[in-house]
C-alpha cells in the first residue's frame, strides 16, 4: 500500500479520535451539579383545601418514562432493550396514565421517572402531558439532566432530561428539590442520574401547620444497601418538619423491599443487575411507619418482556409510603394492571391527619 494511503488512514483515524475526545470532554464538563436545596417552579394552583382531621388519597407511581411497559425489557436489568421501537408505546401509556388521573378519586399524585425531553421516550414532554387538563398544582424536580449518555455503545441512550413530578389538587405554597448523594464514581457519574427528593408544602386551613409531602426516588443500581444514606436524609427532613408540628408523608420508589414484604411470596434472586435490601422498622423513630400493600408486587425486573405470569417473573414490593406519627393510614392498595404501562404498579393510600 502506498505511503499516501497510510497517511490518509492515519489522518482519518486522528480525526475520529479527535471528535470522540472532544465529545467526551463536552459530556464530562456538562455534568449536572444540583445544589443541596433548590426551589422549584409551581405550575398552576389547586382549588381544594384541607384541615386537621381530614382524610385524603395519594397515589405513588414510577412511570418508567412511559416506555417500560409489559412489552419491553431493559439492558441494565439483564435484557437488551434501550427504548421502544416506536413512539406509540409512549403516547399510549401517557394516555392511560392521564385516564388514571381523571378517573381516580385522588388528591395527590407522586410520579417518578417522568421525561421532559429524552431520546429514550422520543422527545415527548411527559410532564406537560401529565399536567395538561389537571385541575391543580404541578411541580417537577430534575433527576437526569444529561447532555448525552453514550452507552450502550451501539445503541446509546442519548440525551435525557427527566425527573419526579407531584400533582396536587390542594394549593402548594412552596416546592423544593432536595439533593441526594450520588454513588456513581467518575467519569460514569457525569452521565448518571442525580436522584432527588421533591418536597411540597400544603397549608392547612385554620392552622399555621402544613402537610409536607415528599416525592422519593432512591438509587437502584449499585452495591447492596448503599442508598441507606439517602434514606437517612429523607428521615432527617421529615422528622425536622414533624418537630415543628407539621404532618409529613413520603411516597415513591424506595428501591428497597418494605418490612411487611413476605420474601417467600416474593423471593429475591441474588441478581447482579438489581438486588434490593429490605427496609427495617428499626430504622425509624418511635411512631413512624412504612406503609405499603405487601400482598401484591409493585415492580418487576426488566430482564425480559413480561410473561404475563407472576410465577416466572422476578417481582418486588419497593413502592410505598413513610408516614409521621400524626398521620393514620386508613387503607393502602396496589392497583394491579399487568404492568401494562410501566414496570411498576401504582400504590394508593388513604390517610387521615390526626387532630
Amino acid at each position: 500500500m502506498p505511503k499516501t494511503w497510510y497517511k490518509v488512514i492515519l489522518g482519518a483515524l486522528g480525526v475520529v479520535l479527535g471528535v470522540l475526545l472532544i465529545g467526551f470532554i463536552i459530556i464530562i464538563f456538562s455534568e449536572y451539579f444540583p445544589e443541596d436545596r433548590e426551589n422549584v417552579v409551581i405550575d398552576g394552583q389547586g382549588s381544594k383545601t384541607i384541615k386537621e382531621g381530614d382524610a385524603l388519597n395519594l397515589i405513588t407511581y414510577n412511570l418508567g418514562y412511559l416506555s417500560l411497559d409489559n412489552t419491553q425489557d431493559f439492558f441494565m436489568d439483564g435484557g437488551k432493550g434501550v427504548r421502544p421501537k416506536t413512539a406509540t408505546n409512549v403516547t399510549k401509556n401517557l394516555a392511560a396514565v392521564k385516564t388514571l388521573i381523571s378517573n381516580q378519586n385522588n388528591d395527590i399524585y407522586l410520579f417518578q421517572e417522568v421525561d421532559k425531553k429524552a431520546k429514550r421516550s422520543y422527545n415527548i414532554n411527559e410532564y406537560d402531558g401529565l399536567k395538561q387538563d389537571f385541575d391543580g398544582a404541578a411541580a417537577y424536580a430534575a433527576m437526569f439532566n444529561s447532555l448525552y449518555i453514550p452507552y450502550p455503545i451501539f445503541n446509546p441512550i442519548g440525551h435525557v432530561e427527566s425527573g419526579v413530578v407531584t400533582l396536587s389538587k390542594f394549593g402548594i405554597t412552596q416546592g423544593t428539590r432536595i439533593a441526594l448523594p450520588s454513588h456513581s464514581s467518575w467519569p460514569k457519574r457525569a452521565v448518571m442520574y442525580k436522584n432527588p427528593i421533591l418536597e411540597t408544602r400544603i397549608p392547612l386551613e385554620g392552622s399555621s401547620k402544613e402537610l409536607v409531602v415528599y416525592n422519593v426516588h432512591l438509587d437502584a443500581y449499585g452495591s447492596k444497601g448503599e442508598n441507606s444514606d439517602q434514606l437517612q436524609i429523607l428521615i432527617d427532613n421529615m422528622t425536622a418538619e414533624y418537630a415543628k408540628g407539621n404532618y409529613t408523608i413520603a411516597g415513591g420508589d424506595f428501591n428497597q423491599t418494605f418490612p411487611q414484604t413476605d420474601l417467600e411470596q416474593f423471593p429475591l434472586n441474588d441478581s447482579k443487575n438489581f438486588y434490593p435490601t429490605q427496609l427495617s422498622q428499626e430504622q425509624l423513630p418511635e411512631g413512624w411507619k412504612f406503609v405499603t400493600d405487601a400482598t401484591k408486587p409493585t415492580s418487576r425486573l426488566l430482564n425480559e418482556v413480561y410473561s404475563g405470569n407472576y410465577d416466572n417473573t422476578q417481582l418486588y414490593v419497593i413502592d410505598g409510603f413513610l408516614i409521621s406519627p400524626n398521620i393514620e393510614s386508613k387503607s393502602v392498595i396496589t392497583i394491579e394492571n399487568n404492568f401494562s404501562y410501566s414496570d411498576h404498579h401504582p400504590v394508593k393510600i388513604r390517610i387521615e391527619l390526626k387532630k
